[in-house]
């Protein structure tokens, strides 16, 4: 069943030279072969086109896909979906890699249950300026065992700082059934898109199965060991976007049908909304806007009573910090 599996890997890409061939390098040394690497450039400025094209020539199965115009990660992962040949479709993004059985543990996953349409593995963090992984995102023994409904995906994703969100999670979906539902990415979503897209194929029927191991390697904005930001991510941060694709997520009618999901994507725009908060906050005192700060004071009642909660907290890990030294 394995041996059987033809994969199609999409790898989206923007000015991604310093770091394209190492997703593309960790594709090509799967120990179960993709059948096709399809590297869609989004307009990239620098070299990206060129290294992809010369790796295209030593690979067969790596092809370079050009945009016509720059349209957000997206808008790329939809031009590699319509190209692709594979039964089946995973992603990587540009500044991530897979481990060398990825491919080969989710496609042991397809054989266990024939039925899955979608399947995904947990992330293992990688701290790009310490050159080294510092963990699993869910860890052992914390997926569920069986199909997972949109229910409880919902539930795994309210960004309340209890745990990693499972919209983080990279999934390997079956082909047909992206076909069948005709659910594509959200091309105005440059951040935060593969919640939107997991959650319509969810309510479109998909049966979703997670496997409890981790072959994702996932980098992180700041290195938790070396405390440095990543110089490889092309995203921008766009929380307030993200808040408001959950609430239009509640427009949708099997969620208009149960109360219970509605109420859960609520939970997950305000907890999306406190973290605009807290970026708007960072950034503007770097850049010392305290007339930004004045103006969102105005604008949202609730952005003071907000940040002073999280300073508070923040000074008061600090100090429990600084008496345990």
């Amino acid at each position: 069943m394995t041996d059987a599996l033809a994969i199609t890997v999409i790898i989206p890409v923007f000015n991604a030279a310093p770091f394209v061939e190492r997703a593309i390098g960790s594709v090509l040394a799967q120990s179960l072969p993709a059948a096709e690497i399809l590297v869609v450039d989004d307009c990239s400025t620098d070299a990206t086109r060129d290294i992809v094209a010369t790796l295209a020539l030593r690979h067969p199965n790596v092809r370079l896909l050009c945009m016509a115009a720059n349209g957000g990660p997206s808008a790329a992962r939809n031009t590699g979906i319509a190209q692709a040949t594979g039964d089946w479709i995973a992603i990587l993004d540009a500044d991530d890699a897979y481990g060398p059985d990825r491919l080969a543990a989710l496609a042991g996953l397809v054989a266990r249950d024939p039925a899955a349409d979608i399947v995904a593995d947990d992330l293992l963090y990688y701290d790009a300026a310490a050159a080294r992984t510092t963990g699993r995102a869910l860890g052992p023994r914390a997926v569920p065992d069986g199909p997972v409904g949109v229910e409880t995906y919902l539930a795994h994703n309210l960004a309340d700082g209890r745990g990693p969100d499972w919209g983080l999670l990279k999934p390997m979906i079956r082909c047909a059934f992206l076909l069948s539902s005709g659910v594509r990415y959200v091309t105005a979503q440059r951040h935060g898109e593969d919640f939107t897209f997991m959650v319509t194929l969810l309510l479109h029927g998909a049966r979703f199965r997670m496997l409890d191991a981790a072959h994702y390697l996932y980098t992180q904005r700041e290195g938790a060991v070396s405390r440095k930001a990543s110089d490889m991510t092309r995203t921008t941060i766009a929380y307030g976007a993200l808040a408001r694709a959950a609430i239009d997520l509640t427009g949708h009618p099997a969620i208009r049908a149960t109360p219970g999901l509605a109420a859960l994507l609520l939970r997950r725009a305000e907890g999306l909304s406190r973290l605009d908060d807290a970026h708007f906050f960072s950034q503007a005192i770097r850049r010392g806007a305290v007339g930004a700060l004045a103006a969102r004071a105005l604008r949202r009642p609730s952005f003071v009573p907000r940040i002073g909660r999280q300073v508070g907290r923040a000074l008061h890990r600090r100090i429990a910090i600084w008496r345990s030294a």
